[in-house]
């Protein structure tokens, strides 16, 4: 299953979690935009500042066309456009090694909800930062090699993960794909995400 986000957004909803009150991101925004500079086509920009030391900021849309109830395993690899560089620093962590790259399915709509002790988070396990969860795996960081620190140029990438995510179609034959960054650095990041390939293989 092939997403291209070049086509466009259709049916794609942005969002953020894993904060407090107080401690929400700021400079959130979201939308298909051209990609900059060499590089040309759309690609869907996101992009938020993370004031909780600890935020995920994500895509997420609904698929169908499976069969009804079934089983599948899938794996995500992700493409994206970044001015992210490995080697600089960074408050909280330094944006190209502490920014990693989410893939996730599930067979529930992603949600935001309020757990217990106060925090904002979403209704599934995506991980923590580089540590992948049930639903949610962990593709890499976000940096590039070779990029300025200053954050002028950009470079293209593609992050992957053989970690299986099992997922169960639901009574329609649909799933929700889960595609986003999850963050220490405490900064302003963006990025542009060009596209997705999501194998999917019956259990």
């Amino acid at each position: 299953m092939t997403i291209d986000f070049n086509k466009g957004i259709d049916g794609w909803t942005a969002g953020v979690a894993d904060y407090h009150d107080g401690t929400e991101p700021t400079e959130t925004g979201a939308g298909w935009s051209k990609l900059p500079v060499p590089f040309t086509g759309m690609g869907y920009y996101m992009r938020s500042h993370n004031n909780s030391d600890d935020v995920f900021t994500y895509a997420k849309r609904q698929f169908s066309g499976f069969v009804p109830n079934a089983k599948y395993n899938l794996t995500i690899e992700m493409s994206y456009v970044t001015s992210a560089s490995n080697g600089c620093m960074g408050v909280g962590g330094a944006r190209g090694e502490a920014v990693f790259m989410v893939g996730a399915a599930i067979d529930f709509e992603p949600k935001l909800v309020k757990g217990s002790d106060g925090r904002y988070v979403l209704n599934f396990d995506h991980g923590d930062q580089g540590n992948s969860g049930k639903q949610g795996k962990v593709l890499g960081r976000q940096g590039i090699d070779g990029l300025e620190c200053d954050g002028t140029a950009y470079g293209k990438a593609t992050r992957k993960s053989d970690e299986v995510i099992p997922v169960q179609a639901d009574m329609d034959g649909k799933f929700w794909i889960v595609l986003g960054t999850d963050s220490a650095f405490e900064g302003t990041n963006d990025l542009y995400l060009t596209g997705a390939v999501v194998n999917v293989k019956p259990q």
